[in-house]
């Protein structure tokens, strides 16, 4: 009758029962969890192929040699102790470095001395080797280059010439870096045969002052420099140009040089005679010469050998100028020296005179 009834147990509904609180072991255990089955994913992914295999096999007999080290990354920090750990890091580091001023002076008195090392320049261009195409497309800009510069030279007054060289000194080089490679190409340099003239002619002259209108690189000036006469030079050069190329030259326009009235016994226009105001050119070598002096021309042959300019109408022009022609040379084929000597007249003041420009063909 009085059998034992087990007391019914209460019915627990899920919406009843309040979550507890996640502890700290749970968190941990949580945390294992998740990195435990990313480290099996990453096994099963490194068994796929032969090199996992060997790298995950490398693995487990290092964690075998090393337990501690399992246990360490076991491990997790909560959020205070890695705090904590922090401010005990940066107490220990900071105590070390005041502990140790004497260790530092120590090491940089054995330190080697530092040598600076030749760096490269980063803004300096480097040349790269240019091919055969890029070579003669270059070659092809500045010869165009060249030509609208020496035509403008030829069509424009020394004084204008002188004013737009003297703000872009830069087209000056450009206009005989062509001009050099035109030489290349000629037969012969008038250069060289005036000098050959004046070592012959005036060599012996003790102290022949020379002045070279229109100089370029100062070519006349180093290579009478260089010559001795019993162990001195006999010359004094005196080189004029639009820009100053070298300590040689003096910048300066061709119809107003710093020279005084009757200073020098050579007056020298090789290839010079530029510009639509050749008579002023003429007139300001006239008042720098002696009257004993020398004018020496040198000129391209066509600029003469039309019906309109040839080389007599320019030899009379230069009769009313002041100069009389003494000795003409037409043996070179492309240019022709005049020599010429004061005779006694005042120059024309009025007389104006254009020559043919030498105006170099495309080719």
């Amino acid at each position: 009758l009085f059998s034992r009834r087990k007391k019914p147990q209460p019915i627990r509904s899920n919406m009843t029962k309040k979550s507890a609180p996640r502890t700290e072991k749970k968190r941990k255990h949580s945390f294992a969890a998740k990195h435990t089955k990313g480290k099996h994913a990453k096994v099963k992914e490194a068994k796929k192929s032969p090199k996992g295999v060997k790298n995950m096999k490398r693995a487990k007999s290092d964690d075998a040699e090393s337990p501690e080290r399992d246990q360490d990354t076991k491990e997790v920090w909560s959020k205070s102790k890695k705090k904590r750990m922090r401010k005990i890091h940066a107490k220990n580091k900071k105590d070390k470095n005041d502990s140790s001023p004497a260790i530092d002076r120590e090491e940089e008195s054995t330190q080697k001395p530092i040598v600076d090392t030749p760096t490269r320049d980063r803004n300096k261009e480097v040349n790269p080797k240019q091919s055969s195409l890029q070579k003669s497309f270059h070659a092809r800009l500045s010869g165009s280059r060249f030509r609208e510069l020496n035509e403008d030279l030829y069509t424009t007054t020394s004084q204008t010439a002188f004013t737009k060289y003297s703000k872009q000194p830069e087209l000056y080089e450009q206009y005989h870096q062509g001009f050099r490679k035109q030489v290349e190409q000629w037969p012969a340099n008038p250069v060289n045969l005036i000098v050959k003239w004046l070592t012959r002619t005036k060599g012996r002259d003790s102290n022949c002052v020379v002045a070279d209108f229109g100089c370029g690189d100062a070519e006349l000036a180093k290579k009478l420099l260089a010559t001795e006469y019993k162990g001195k030079c006999e010359f004094k050069v005196h080189s004029f140009d639009l820009v100053a190329s070298c300590d040689l030259v003096v910048a300066c326009d061709m119809a107003n040089v710093p020279l005084e009235n009757n200073s020098i016994d050579v007056a020298v226009f090789c290839l010079a005679l530029m510009g639509t105001n050749l008579a002023d050119f003429i007139r300001e070598a006239h008042r720098v010469l002696k009257d004993y002096g020398t004018l020496k021309i040198a000129e391209v042959r066509s600029r003469f050998e039309s019906k309109e300019d040839s080389l007599e109408n320019f030899i009379q022009t230069l009769s009313r100028l002041g100069f009389s022609c003494v000795n003409k040379d037409r043996s070179n084929k492309m240019f022709v020296m005049l020599e010429l000597k004061p005779n006694g007249k005042k120059p024309d003041k009025k007389l104006e005179y254009t020559a043919k420009p030498c105006i170099y063909k495309r080719r």
